[in-house]
C-alpha cells in the first residue's frame, strides 16, 4: 500500500508540473474495445480498437487498430510483441496521416485480493509516421516522406473493487497512468516526454470476462513544435476476454 500511495503522489506531482504550463485545451471522446483471445493456458491475442474523436462524434480525429501475440508463462508475468495501424486525421491538410507501430512488451502484475489488482507495463515502440503534402499546382495530396522514431511507454493500472458490507458488489473504480518517452535518434520528436495520459474510470463487471467503464482522461501531449495540448477526454471502454 504504500508504494501505492507514493506512485500516487509522484504522479499527482507530474501533472501539478504540466498544468503549470502554457497549454491549448481540447475536449475529446474516446471510444474503446480491449479484446483477449484465448488460444490455451499461456498464449493470447490481445487486440483493441479505438475511435478518438473531437466533440463527440461530429469531428474526426484518430482511429487505432492494434494486436499481437502473447505469452504468459504464469498469472503475473506476460511477453508481447505486436503491430498497429493508426491512422490520425490533420485539419491543415483534411485528410488522415497514416502511422505503423511495431511493438514489444513486458507485463506484471500484482494482486492484493478484496483489497487492489494492479498492472505495470514497459512497452518499446519502432513507429514509422507517414508525411502528405499538397504538391503540384492542383495542390494534389501525396504521401511524400516516412519518419522513424523510437518510444517508450511506461503503464500502470489498478483496480480497485467496491463493497457493501464487506461483500463484492460488481463496481470498481480504476486508476490509470502512461507516460511516453521518445528515445534515440527519433525523427518523429526530439522531445522527450512525449505525452502523459492519466484516468479515473468507475466499472462494471457484467460478467467475470466482461467489463465496462466510463471515466475521465487528462492527456498530456507535447508535440515536435514545441506546442503542448492538455485534453480532457470522456473515455468509454469495454474490456472482454474469450477463448477461441
Amino acid at each position: 500500500m504504500r508504494k501505492l500511495l507514493f506512485v500516487l503522489l509522484l504522479l499527482q506531482g507530474l501533472y501539478a508540473g504540466l498544468q503549470a504550463q502554457s497549454l491549448t485545451h481540447y475536449y475529446y471522446n474516446w471510444y474503446t474495445y480491449f479484446g483477449t483471445a484465448g488460444i490455451n493456458k499461456h498464449w493470447s491475442v490481445p487486440f483493441d480498437v479505438q475511435f478518438r474523436m473531437r466533440d463527440g462524434i461530429s469531428t474526426k480525429g484518430q482511429i487505432m487498430m492494434r494486436g499481437g501475440l502473447q505469452y504468459m508463462p504464469n498469472k503475473k508475468t506476460g511477453y508481447l510483441v505486436g503491430y498497429a495501424n493508426i491512422p490520425t486525421y490533420s485539419p491543415a491538410l483534411d485528410a488522415y496521416q497514416p502511422e505503423h507501430r511495431i511493438f514489444e512488451q513486458f507485463i506484471y502484475k500484482m494482486e492484493k485480493p478484496g483489497v487492489f489488482n494492479m498492472t505495470h507495463r514497459a512497452r518499446l515502440e519502432q513507429r514509422w509516421s507517414g508525411q502528405k503534402t499538397r504538391t503540384g499546382n492542383n495542390g494534389d495530396l501525396k504521401l511524400t516522406d516516412w519518419k522513424y522514431g523510437n518510444r517508450a511507454r511506461y503503464f500502470n493500472r489498478t483496480l480497485f473493487p467496491v463493497k457493501k458490507e464487506k461483500q463484492p458488489t460488481g463496481f470498481y473504480v480504476a486508476l490509470q497512468n502512461e507516460l511516453f518517452m521518445n528515445l534515440w535518434g527519433s525523427e518523429i520528436s526530439d522531445k522527450f516526454i512525449d505525452q502523459n495520459r492519466f484516468l479515473v474510470a468507475p466499472g462494471y463487471s457484467v460478467k467475470p470476462n466482461l467489463k465496462v467503464e466510463v471515466g475521465y482522461m487528462n492527456h498530456y501531449q507535447q508535440f515536435a513544435s514545441g506546442d503542448k495540448a492538455m485534453n480532457h477526454i470522456v473515455h468509454f471502454s469495454v474490456i472482454h476476454e474469450f477463448m477461441l
